[in-house]
């Protein structure tokens, strides 16, 4: 079993302090207001210390990123039940990702400007790199419970279930996004009570998926 040396240990302590003290940043100023002076205040380190650890604002932002993806990966792994239809587990994994973002508004509120970072993140950029392979992950993982809503009867069977996987968190990160920038003021015009929207939304959502012929999909 390979062991961690204390330099090693000592230097994620020291990475996992700074990502912690940017992602208090980046949730209180945004990206672009952010700067790596105030990082490193917040983080009790000199500045030239963060640049050891990372090379520019993109890549600590990204890692920040990485981090948020990760709560919510490890978030919605724990919503179904391996033994539940596969229907039942997009629907459940579906309302568990409203429910992150309603209580990590500020987590999702920071990730939610990734793709314009991306954008400013060099080609050779580690972080980038990481998330397009954790973002692989997800997708992959969406697609095998569509396959096994498939195979159990509970998900349409003609559906291309990577296709359907991408547009599934395609369209609920777009919602989610939309709703943080102008949910509130949005329901409260119309009178609607954002959770009960939401739902109702998810809910018309996964329609598309479901196979109506199978009337044992709530087992």
């Amino acid at each position: 079993m390979e062991t961690v040396s204390r330099r090693d240990r000592e230097k994620l302590f020291r990475e996992g302090e700074i990502i912690a003290a940017a992602e208090r940043v980046f949730h209180a100023r945004g990206y672009e207001a952010a700067s790596m002076d105030e990082i490193a205040r917040e983080a009790q380190f000199t500045k030239r210390t963060l640049y050891q650890y990372f090379e520019n604002k993109e890549e600590l932002y990204l890692a920040v990123v990485l981090k948020g993806f990760k709560s919510l990966f490890e978030y919605l792994s724990q919503v179904a039940e391996p033994h539940e239809k596969g229907f039942i587990r997009i629907q459940k994994t579906c309302k568990g990702y409203y429910e992150f973002f309603r209580d990590n508004a500020e987590t999702f509120r920071t990730i939610s400007y990734w793709g314009h970072v991306k954008k400013k993140a060099s080609a050779e950029s580690k972080k980038k790199y990481e998330l397009a392979e954790f973002n692989n992950i997800m997708f992959e993982s969406v697609a095998r419970v569509i396959e096994e809503g498939k195979a159990d009867g509970s998900i349409k069977p003609d559906l291309d279930s990577n296709k359907a996987a991408f547009s599934l968190v395609f369209m609920m990160t777009g919602f989610m996004n939309q709703l943080s920038a102008t949910g509130e003021s949005f329901t409260q015009h119309f009178s609607l009570d954002i959770e009960d929207f939401s739902l109702y939304t998810i809910d018309m959502l996964l329609e598309t998926l479901k196979n109506t012929a199978d009337m044992n999909n709530k087992k």
